[in-house]
């Protein structure tokens, strides 16, 4: 008989504890995009809504917009509102526009990915991500001929 609560499906041989990961972060090339406006951004929110992202999650967006870190986050705040399948919390927002940064580039421009480097360490020294990041390309094919 299993005990309240528990999973009837999970395998008992199985011996993995159901946790969050560490502080991390993602990348997302081409941010200002469709795909990243309506169906990333909106995903990221829900996990950390859901409480499925760790406390130091960082969100980079890189992209040729002449943005600042405040543009990048307002831009995901309206998308969130927008798409989010969970129920926008303030609470949860303010968490998550901690580690939110923006990146000014082209994939030809050497400088921007200098800067995105040290986004990523700023990122590991104040979100304690010690470089564990995942990087997303929502970009067009034309750009990896």
């Amino acid at each position: 008989m299993t005990a309240h609560g528990a999973n009837p499906l999970r395998d008992p041989a199985d011996r993995r504890l159901p946790r969050i990961a560490g502080p991390s972060g993602l990348v997302i090339f081409g941010v200002t995009g469709d795909l990243s406006r309506k169906k990333l951004m909106p995903a990221v929110y829900d996990l950390a809504n859901r409480g499925l992202l760790p406390p130091g999650f960082s969100l980079i967006g890189f992209a040729r917009r002449e943005w600042q870190d405040e543009d990048f986050a307002q831009e995901v705040h309206d998308a969130v509102k927008q798409h989010a399948r969970t129920p926008f919390r303030e609470e949860v927002w303010q968490q998550l526009i901690q580690g939110m940064r923006f990146v000014q580039g082209n994939f030809d421009d050497d400088d921007a990915f200098e800067t995105l480097k040290s986004t990523i360490e700023d990122l590991d020294k104040s979100q304690g991500t010690g470089g564990n990041f995942a990087f997303y390309l929502s970009v067009p094919p034309k750009f990896f001929p």
